[in-house]
């Protein structure tokens, strides 16, 4: 793996205090030791401009309900597929070799490039996911990428739980949506998470998909 990730693709995307070797280990570090199971949240993470160029691509892509007993929230189509120039080009930055080695040195992981899902979503008002661990043949790195704002008491918040007997138990640690904000966990038989109701009259906007490893 690259040692220094200084390359120009990069830069293009990145805020350069997060491809300093020693942040780089730092993180490493960091997500090796924090609990409930593996993850990390890097706020201001993307270029300030690439961040609001994303949100405002988002505004004409089509939202479609999605309502099962395990959720409720509107999402788009893969990217992959979206006629977006700013979102195609995310979704190539996701999935290129340099970015891929870039979450595989973060996570001590082997990722497989060019393979990614990436979709977006929409969380209003009484919408949800309830616990599950994503566990899917393939799928190692979850991801979120934060293009909207909430306080802790809109809801909305991503619970990871600790696990007691194979099965989740208590709230371990929280994320708080925050605009420009990369959060993503390592998938195992441990990775139980949940998307709390969102509670207020608020809009919960990210992007999300998996790493994969096969």
């Amino acid at each position: 793996m690259n040692a220094s990730f200084h390359s120009a693709k990069l830069e293009r995307w990145i805020v350069p205090s997060y491809l300093s070797l020693s942040t780089l280990k730092s993180l490493q570090n960091k997500f090796s030791r924090q609990q409930p199971f593996p993850y990390l949240a890097l706020p201001d993470f993307f270029l300030p401009e690439r961040a609001t160029a994303l949100f405002h691509a988002l505004s004409a892509e089509q939202f479609l309900p999605q309502e099962a007993d395990l959720f409720k929230f509107k999402q788009t189509a893969d990217c992959a597929s979206s006629t977006n120039k700013t979102l195609l080009e995310f979704h190539e930055f996701l999935r290129s070799p340099e970015f891929v080695s870039y979450v595989s040195f973060l996570t001590f992981t082997m990722l497989k490039p060019n393979v990614i899902d990436l979709s977006a979503t929409l969380y209003e008002d009484t919408d949800f996911l309830l616990c599950h661990d994503d566990q899917l043949e393939g799928r190692k790195i979850a991801y979120f990428y934060y293009l909207s704002s909430l306080k802790k008491n809109d809801g909305g918040n991503l619970n990871l739980f600790a696990v007691e007997q194979g099965k989740p138990a208590a709230i371990a640690a929280s994320i708080i949506p925050t605009f420009n904000t990369f959060a993503f966990f390592l998938v195992s038989e441990k990775s139980f998470h949940e998307v709390e109701e969102v509670i207020r009259d608020v809009q919960r906007i990210a992007m999300s998909g998996w790493f994969h490893d096969q």
